[in-house]
């Protein structure tokens, strides 16, 4: 019974790593619309963001929420990098364990693996602008749960509203569904633009396979590619 569970479990853990999650049924939408979630309550806790002027006030109310659990098991509030007055802001999902270690988005193997690839169109870390959805490592870097992307995608619109960048890139499953609200994997949303829209806000953004997913399937790495090329097409168009 244990051994079956655990098997159930690590097949779930490979169809998410594969970005495979539309074969799933998903839990993600689902749980968002559970009254466990106390929406009030998480409502109440973020009235005050609008009143957040800047990045720095930004980053201080972050480093000093304490109702996310994964805070008191992480080393670090893993903010940005880059350069915050760039037009193109990168999301990914939530800090591993190097990330957690220097305080920095995607600065492990998965990080060097991003870098070449914006390289490939002329992007480094002093021309665009990187946050995670969640600032917090999750223990064992697991997959964040859906109350955590809830209590920290506040932080996240926040973050966008402020920066307000022309172009969103959306690294990986996680960010992808969160961002666009949408009940699909990695694989049918990438490969096209799409819109994320909040308040008067409407931005392109274009999800990619993140690159940790790249580094245990290589073969993958002409798809990102190709969205690369999207990106480079629509950054000249915006220029």
């Amino acid at each position: 019974m244990i051994k079956s569970f655990e098997k159930n479990i690590d097949d779930l853990k490979f169809q998410i790593e594969l970005g495979v999650t539309e074969t799933i049924k998903s839990k993600i939408n689902e749980d968002f619309n559970k009254p466990d979630f106390e929406e009030n309550r998480f409502t109440n806790d973020y009235n005050d963001l609008s009143e957040i002027k800047n990045l720095e006030e930004l980053k201080s109310y972050v480093e000093n929420y304490d109702k996310c659990e994964l805070k008191n098991t992480s080393r670090s509030t893993v903010f940005s990098d880059g350069n915050s007055k760039s037009k193109i802001m990168l999301i990914g999902e939530a800090p591993g364990n190097q990330e957690d270690i220097e305080g920095k988005p995607f600065v492990g193997k998965s990080g060097k693996l991003l870098d070449k690839i914006l390289e490939f169109i002329n992007l480094t870390r002093k021309n665009c602008y990187i946050i995670n959805i969640i600032p917090w490592r999750p223990p064992g870097n697991r997959n964040p749960t859906t109350k955590e992307i809830k209590q920290c995608l506040p932080f996240v619109k926040r973050h966008i509203q402020i920066v307000k960048p022309d172009i969103l890139v959306l690294v990986g499953s996680i960010a992808a569904k969160s961002i666009l609200d949408k009940d699909l994997g990695i694989t049918k949303l990438r490969g096209e633009w799409h819109t994320y829209k909040d308040k008067k806000l409407e931005i392109p953004a274009l999800p990619i396979f993140h690159p940790a997913y790249l580094l245990r399937r290589p073969t993958n790495k002409s798809l990102v590619m190709k969205d690369i090329l999207l990106l480079n097409r629509k950054i000249q168009y915006k220029e």
